[in-house]
């Protein structure tokens, strides 16, 4: 450890927590990736659509939990503040669980949205993580902290889709829903038993108006608020080609008979390289700025986006997902440590939700506005106008534009 940067003593089950819940995570992870890539096949098992049809459902149903969630996250993250953040993380998990147990045994899509709706109020398991590891790490090491718990998120994308491709074409995909609220309880199980939260008197006594202060914090902040317009078109790129993802692979010659196999393998592929650099990514923002790691990975992204709009071929847009996903890796971890990097103390936990409710925007907005590009113009203008929004991100240059040449320096110690 760098002795310029001591751990400060209100830290002191940071690694543990860490590992747990690293493993909490990726347990959760696993479920979900397990059947998000193929809601928009489940969406069609559901109803006889035209694909028009199709392709605004899997829009609708795929945004829904975001829309409750944005006004539900950030509530979840001032009592995680108030009354302490292990509980919110274990609440979320059994959320998760038992709504998505709850969709397999949907026989309408209508029922399947409604619960989609209450996912969102009831889970936010990441986002409840994410805040609760920005609040017990030192602040020198939230951002490789906070890294290393997005490649949770993405070994778990990796294993996700192959597990659910595999039992959707085996077994039907109702049985995957059922896996997945398995998966979900276990985690939650895992952090109830085995994370040791730090109770600090100080701020369990911070009073009530704990959101209020956040959004105050917020609204001051012309570098926060740069911070999550940044966050909410981000996640809209990456989201935009969801609701469409597998019919793309359908059109451009992916078999239908394993239809759900290829997507899950495509998925997963871009999900083993975020594992393996998102923690690279969160090592080269401590040495070199948060700024150019957002800058690299928002260009890089810009192209090859593109490229797959004009793909011949469903293999061609497999290999360059892959490269995708070594660039998406670094975009939201880095935004995330600037926003709690900059939070006081007791606020850290709502700051860090006001966060993810803007990931969570962004999320709502991108399938929405992919299914609608999709059925006007057609599928390949989603991946080009994701291709525009990591664009206009990339201009956020040190030279031009000041939310990114504000964007601090993290220290290199150790904690």
């Amino acid at each position: 450890m760098d002795s310029a940067f001591p751990a400060p003593p209100r830290f002191p089950y940071w690694r543990w927590n860490l590992r747990i819940l690293w493993i909490a995570q990726l347990v959760a992870m696993v479920g979900m990736s397990a059947f998000l890539p193929f809601l928009p096949l489940y969406v069609r098992q559901l109803g006889h659509f035209s694909a028009a049809q199709a392709q605004w459902w899997s829009g609708l149903v795929i945004a829904a939990p975001f829309v409750t969630a944005i006004i539900a996250t950030p509530v979840w993250g001032a009592i995680a503040d108030r009354f302490g953040r292990k509980f919110v993380v274990v609440r979320a998990a059994f959320g998760l669980g038992l709504t998505v147990f709850l969709m397999g045994l949907a026989r309408d899509v209508e029922t399947l949205f409604v619960l989609r709706l209450l996912q969102g109020v009831l889970s936010g398991f990441i986002a409840a993580t994410t805040g609760f590891v920005a609040a017990e790490t030192p602040p020198q090491r939230i951002g490789y902290a906070l890294s290393l718990l997005q490649s949770a998120t993405a070994v778990g994308s990796v294993i996700g889709p192959l597990l659910g491709g595999l039992v959707s074409d085996a077994v039907g995909m109702r049985w995957t829903f059922v896996l997945v609220g398995l998966l979900c309880t276990v985690s939650g199980i895992t952090v109830w038993r085995f994370v040791r939260e730090h109770r600090n008197p100080v701020l369990q006594n911070t009073g009530g108006f704990v959101l209020v202060d956040s959004f105050r914090l917020l609204w001051k902040s012309s570098l926060a608020l740069g911070i999550v317009a940044g966050i909410v078109v981000s996640q809209a790129a990456m989201m935009m080609p969801a609701p469409i993802f597998p019919l793309y692979l359908e059109r451009l010659g992916a078999p239908r008979e394993i239809l759900s196999t290829v997507t899950g393998i495509s998925v997963s592929i871009a999900g083993a390289v975020m594992a393996l650099t998102s923690p690279l990514w969160g090592r080269y923002a401590e040495r070199f700025g948060t700024g150019r790691v957002l800058f690299a990975c928002t260009t890089g992204a810009t192209v090859l986006y593109a490229v797959q709009a004009i793909a011949p071929h469903y293999t061609v847009v497999v290999a360059f997902r892959a490269l995708l996903g070594a660039l998406v890796a670094g975009i939201l971890p880095a935004f995330y440590t600037v926003l709690s990097t900059r939070a006081p103390a007791h606020l850290r936990s709502s700051i860090m939700g006001l966060g993810s409710s803007a990931t969570l925007l962004g999320n709502l907005i991108g399938p929405l506005m992919g299914s609608a590009l999709a059925t006007s113009l057609g599928m390949p203008w989603v991946f080009l106008a994701s291709a525009v929004l990591m664009g206009l991100l990339s201009l956020m240059n040190p030279r031009i534009h000041p939310v990114v040449r504000l964007l601090p320096r993290l220290p290199s110690g150790r904690g």
